[in-house]
């Protein structure tokens, strides 16, 4: 899925640049606390197996869940050996008004392509994809954890 990105993505630092002054995104950056075990753990395995993750997370300004679970992908990351881990964003993804049931959830005309495409499956937003070193899925966070509790513990639970 990696290779499949053809829209310009977003670097951790035109993220905090474009959303700098969005005072919700940087207080829920601010309140969050990864787990230490948790990350130290991720940590551990990352480094000891010479392991990598390529993260992706799409999504919208407007979305309210992106402004809560993005910032905590954030600092989970900023937690992590920046070696091991590299982050990207692929924003501005809207909502067709005129779709009907059935019809994708996303405008194909106003949106990445990626939100449309059916090999990214984006029914909800934040997507967040998690990839190893080589490419391959390693799993799919939609819109907020679901399997585990917390972001961290899913990546955690992917590694193990």
């Amino acid at each position: 899925i990696w290779a499949d990105i053809v829209s310009p993505m977003m670097t951790r630092d035109e993220y905090d640049s474009k959303f700098k002054e969005e005072a919700s995104i940087q207080e829920n950056y601010s309140a969050y606390t990864p787990k230490p075990e948790i990350i130290n753990k991720i940590s551990e395995i990352l480094s000891t197996k010479d392991k990598t993750l390529k993260i992706l997370a799409m999504g919208a300004a407007w979305c309210k869940d992106c402004k809560i679970q993005v910032p905590y992908l954030l600092k989970i990351v900023d937690a992590l050996p920046p070696e091991r881990v590299a982050v990207r964003f692929l924003y501005g993804i809207k909502t067709d008004p005129y779709r009907k049931p059935g019809d994708v959830k996303w405008s194909a005309r106003h949106s990445p392509p990626e939100a449309v495409n059916p090999k990214f499956a984006a029914n909800k937003i934040p997507m967040i994809y998690i990839f190893d070193s080589s490419g391959s899925s390693l799993t799919i966070i939609e819109e907020r954890p679901q399997k585990y509790p917390t972001i961290e513990e899913t990546i955690l639970a992917v590694l193990e």
